[in-house]
């Protein structure tokens, strides 16, 4: 589990997000993180217009697609997610919760800091420049060696670089898809998926809303948690 904090008024993913619940006034809430989702997006939008490196837009997709199978799950109750996208979606709630709360300390620390009564100094050493005085007697090879055990012991915490793959799902493809599947007789909604990845089931609802928008598909739920028919007109 990570966390970011934003420095030099970058914004990573839950750094944004945290701000669209905040400025709402909302509780961090599976359904809070739904009435946001729509902020979320536009702002990732702008990003890629604006071409930001591809591992922010990376870390910002994460984020959305997981807020998308929220959003799909608050408007479609019946919908079927896999045990994998119900802990995802769990997980990105902790995970704002805990940053939250973070933020709260770094803000509080930052005030004691800044708090000149509260801070711990040596008067008659406040006009003195800052320097670095090593030890005397101290040889080039016994600095280079001290530096190799310190990153021998970096080495330890660091991860190695992880390759991000990114599954491509072309929506209007998918919406072509789907129209072709339903053209003959009405099919659930589950029916729809072939890979059964989360992206695609993103790419899915996305299509759906915009079939519905345009007024090219029926959607129909006998009962509040049957499954989903969605038929053509």
């Amino acid at each position: 589990m990570t966390y970011e904090l934003a420095l030099n008024g970058y914004k990573g993913p839950l750094d944004k997000l945290l701000e669209l619940v905040e400025e709402k006034k909302l509780e961090i809430t599976q359904i809070s993180l739904a009435e946001v989702t729509a902020d979320f997006l536009k702002y990732l939008k702008k990003l890629e217009a604006e071409k930001m490196n591809h591992g922010l837009i990376a870390d910002f997709l994460s984020v959305a697609s997981r807020l998308i199978l929220i959003k799909s799950k608050v408007l479609l109750p019946s919908l079927l997610l896999t045990t994998e996208e119900e802990t995802d979606i769990r997980n990105l709630e902790a995970r704002l919760k805990i940053y939250a709360e973070l933020k709260n300390a770094q803000k509080h620390i930052k005030n004691l800091w800044s708090d000149y009564p509260k801070m711990a100094t040596k008067e008659f050493l406040s006009g003195v420049a800052s320097a670095f005085y090593p030890p005397q007697k101290v040889k080039r090879g016994d600095m280079a060696r001290s530096l190799e055990r310190i990153l021998a012991e970096l080495e330890r915490f660091m991860k190695p670089v992880q390759t991000i793959k990114i599954e491509i799902i072309n929506l209007k493809a998918k919406i072509e898809e789907i129209l072709k599947k339903i053209s003959e007789t009405p099919k659930k909604m589950r029916d729809l998926r072939q890979k059964g990845s989360r992206d695609e089931l993103v790419v899915i609802f996305l299509a759906i809303l915009h079939l519905i928008k345009e007024e090219l598909i029926y959607v129909e739920q006998e009962t509040h948690f049957a499954e989903i028919q969605i038929a053509r007109k």
